[in-house]
């Protein structure tokens, strides 16, 4: 995809042209996502789904797939503050003070915070959450966890996609990987909200006895909050997104580079909707 750029006046810092936010990803973005057909696609093939069994092995590689992506957040949070000189405010004449990478970083920082949040009385670990989740799935069918794991063994097909969303674009730390990276991590927020209100849909609608059970509160909480949570909490994460590539396009530094890691910014987006799309074609068309 182009991007054009318009150049602002040179700053400061190696006379580098000043930062401008004449780059608006946001438009773009949501005409992406919104023209992808990822969620009628998991919509359509969630009203396919049938049997007990079919069931809970999906809802397990749901878990897997959202637990592998999760793991992304913060070190890309991370990788963003350990580059220094990518982000810098031209109209800043300090180098260091020019940074902007800890910002940037921030935004996406707000969904780990989540992520990983715990509290003086309680676990709201989403991994811990989704656990809970799943042991209560399991005892609902009257299915013990040692049993289902021998019985519905992860495919190695399956493995290999989760591979790749623990990994994409983390290999190397080029400029490229870390505006890719970026990019992907807005897909996968937007998609999320999606991903998860359509499982929420379908077991109030298809599975009442089911959503019924898990939305009884236990020791630790109602087993329903991890999927609660992310059906509104996503939206949120998107928007800081956002906020996150406005910040690394503004403040792209070489200048003259921000067109070209605009483009990588939606080359990540595009690979993350490609890579949804792939795991659930194999875990819902295909039954994995």
């Amino acid at each position: 995809m182009q991007v054009e750029l318009a150049v602002a006046p040179s700053g400061p810092i190696s006379g580098a042209p000043r930062r401008t936010p004449s780059i608006d990803l946001g438009p773009l973005i949501e005409d992406a996502v919104k023209s992808a057909p990822n969620n009628a696609f998991i919509q359509s093939e969630l009203d396919k789904l049938s049997g007990n069994a079919r069931l809970v092995r999906f809802l397990h590689r749901f878990l897997l797939f959202n637990d592998a992506l999760a793991a992304r957040v913060p070190f890309l949070a991370g990788l963003i503050h350990l580059t220094p000189d990518l982000f810098l405010d031209a109209d800043d004449a300090g180098r260091f003070c020019a940074q902007r990478n800890a910002g940037i970083a921030a935004h996406v920082a707000e969904a780990a915070s989540d992520e990983y949040r715990m509290t003086p009385s309680r676990n709201m670990v989403h991994q811990h959450l989704s656990q809970v989740f799943f042991r209560a799935v399991l005892a609902h069918f009257g299915m013990e966890q040692a049993r289902f794991d021998a019985e519905n063994p992860v495919p190695d097909a399956v493995n290999a996609l989760l591979a790749e969303a623990r990994g994409l674009f983390f290999e190397n730390r080029s400029p490229e990987n870390v505006f890719a990276a970026l990019g992907f991590h807005v897909g996968l927020e937007f998609f999320a909200n999606e991903e998860f209100n359509d499982v929420d849909q379908f077991l109030n609608r298809r599975h009442e006895d089911l959503a019924a059970a898990l939305k009884i509160e236990g020791p630790n909480g109602a087993p329903y909050v991890w999927l609660a949570l992310h059906c509104v909490v996503e939206v949120g994460h998107y928007s800081a997104g956002l906020e996150a590539v406005r910040g690394a396009v503004e403040y792209c530094s070489p200048r003259r580079d921000a067109a070209r890691m605009a483009e990588q910014i939606m080359r990540g987006l595009d690979v993350f909707a490609d890579l949804q799309l792939r795991f659930y074609q194999l875990v819902l068309a295909e039954g994995a």
